[in-house]
């Protein structure tokens, strides 16, 4: 049937057309099967039982042959993709009983950290709390432990360190340790220079963090892409199916900018790929699908759209069908089965390190941001990088315990930073960000989904839609936008 008619039958059946569906249909590639096209295209609108009787671009876009140049391109003699998973916590995850549990996990964040600690220069001959309990006054010594409190007490902030041998009480001595001590993130490792005063009182000259060393990264020595991803939230009533829809005929060669996506050999998604169930009060009215392993078989749909010569990896958020606490499992297979199924498809932890093209990726979805930016000073939302490079600063991705993020009792505690990464990927604050710091690329890569009601309350402005796109050979970002706006390089 020609388009003409395709469109004829479309608009006999009810629905309207948007400008650029009907576009679409009426630019068909010769030898598309229009009548079955539209007869898919009405079965699936039938389905969705959509309120609004209109066709979008994104309808139409899930059902268009893809063309195959770039599979073919990848197929006849190109860089294939070189995907090694270094750390992953699926298997290993074994939580303790309660109270022993947590012990034995900061008994081992201390033991590691304090090791890091130990590999600077300026901070390797650090001693233990028990050190100042001898120290004369006058004296100075460098002290290495878990930051348990902080307080302001008559004009000046006063911390309390814990580590096996003790705890040790003392007041910052200037407005820079201060400015440090309400900085570094609760539970996180410290380092302070403890000097004791006549009357017997412990001042603090200094507080540092472990930090990550100044490094030249590692970049591959092809010039092949990864496109970073996150918070698609699919199965929500403000995933932005269109945009997301724009996304994939890019990646599949249809909208240009060829010379970028033909290079692309990964595309990483760090965590709230669906939208989940019962994840916060109310939720069910937001949602498009209330089902969750229909949510994974409508992104098993979209991903399978995904030329075949990328590879997928796919890692947990809070939205996802795991435990809440972290560390993180993959999704389980029979939640999940058509992604499983794709021989693209990688799963992992929360959170992952893993190798692409020789380039060392810490994938983490980020849920501990939230108390990262409200208990620091000067961060916010709209600037997720700032905490994200705390995060690495202080070795440790989720440090505070007892706020909004769970925390397994784990006899090992796989939330320490104890690879340096080349780059950093995290999303669950829907804000794009990137950063470099001391040689480690930051990215937050923002989200698929329009600004929800709860986002809304909090003043909550998401940057949606936003693809970055990293050199690994050169660790730089080209970014694209699908948004409403329409493509832009």
């Amino acid at each position: 049937m020609p388009e003409p008619k395709a469109i004829a039958k479309v608009l006999a059946s009810g629905y309207m057309l948007d400008a650029k569906a009907f576009d679409m249909i009426s630019s068909l590639p010769a030898g598309t099967d229009a009548d079955g096209l539209v007869e898919k295209l009405l079965a699936q609108k039938a389905a969705m039982s959509a309120e609004a009787k209109v066709i979008t671009e994104g309808d139409v876009a899930r059902l268009i042959p893809r063309e195959a140049p770039l599979a073919r391109e990848a197929s006849e003699g190109h860089t294939p993709a070189e995907l090694e998973v270094l750390s992953d916590p699926t298997q290993a995850i074994a939580p303790a009983e309660g109270a022993e549990g947590f012990g034995k996990l900061f008994h081992d964040r201390y033991r590691r950290l304090f090791s890091i600690v130990q590999e600077r220069l300026d901070t390797r001959d650090s001693a233990t709390v028990a050190a100042t309990k001898s120290l004369a006054p006058g004296k100075r010594v460098m002290v290495a432990g878990l930051l348990a409190d902080r307080s302001s007490r008559r004009g000046s902030v006063e911390i309390r360190v814990d580590d096996p041998t003790g705890i040790l009480k003392a007041a910052c001595q200037d407005a820079l340790a201060e400015k440090a001590a309400l900085e570094a993130p609760l539970d996180s490792m410290v380092v302070v220079e403890i000097a004791r005063a006549r009357s017997g009182s412990l001042f603090v000259d200094s507080l540092v963090l472990p930090d990550v060393p100044g490094h030249r990264a590692v970049s591959s020595s092809h010039r092949v892409y990864a496109v970073l991803l996150s918070d698609l939230h699919i199965g929500s009533r403000m995933f932005l199916a269109d945009d997301f829809h724009r996304f994939i005929q890019w990646l599949n060669g249809n909208l240009g900018d060829r010379d970028v996506v033909s290079r692309i050999k990964y595309l990483v998604v760090a965590g709230d790929l669906v939208d989940g169930v019962g994840v916060y009060p109310g939720q069910e009215f937001q949602l498009a699908e209330r089902d969750p392993k229909k949510q994974y078989e409508m992104a098993g749909e979209l991903l399978a759209q995904v030329p075949e010569h990328i590879q997928i990896v796919l890692s947990p958020g809070n939205h996802d069908a795991v435990r809440q606490a972290l560390p993180q499992p993959a999704v389980p297979m029979d939640m999940a089965e058509s992604l499983y199924a794709m021989t693209n498809v990688r799963w992992v932890g929360d959170p992952a390190y893993i190798k692409l093209h020789g380039v060392n990726f810490l994938l983490y979805h980020g849920k501990s941001l939230d108390d990262v930016i409200a208990t620091t000073p000067n961060l916010a939302y709209d600037r997720p990088t700032d905490a994200m490079k705390l995060l690495l600063r202080a070795r440790h991705l989720a440090p505070t315990y007892g706020k909004r993020t769970a925390l397994s009792p784990e006899l090992r505690d796989y939330m320490v930073v104890d690879r340096v990464p080349d780059v950093f990927h995290a999303g669950h604050v829907h804000t794009y960000g990137e950063l470099t710091y001391r040689g480690t690329l930051l990215v937050n890569s923002g989200t698929w989904q329009a600004q929800t009601s709860f986002q809304t309350n909090m003043g909550l402005e998401p940057t949606p839609s936003i693809v970055p796109v990293v050199d690994l050979s050169r660790l730089e970002v080209l970014r694209r936008s699908f948004g409403a706006a329409g493509f832009a390089s």
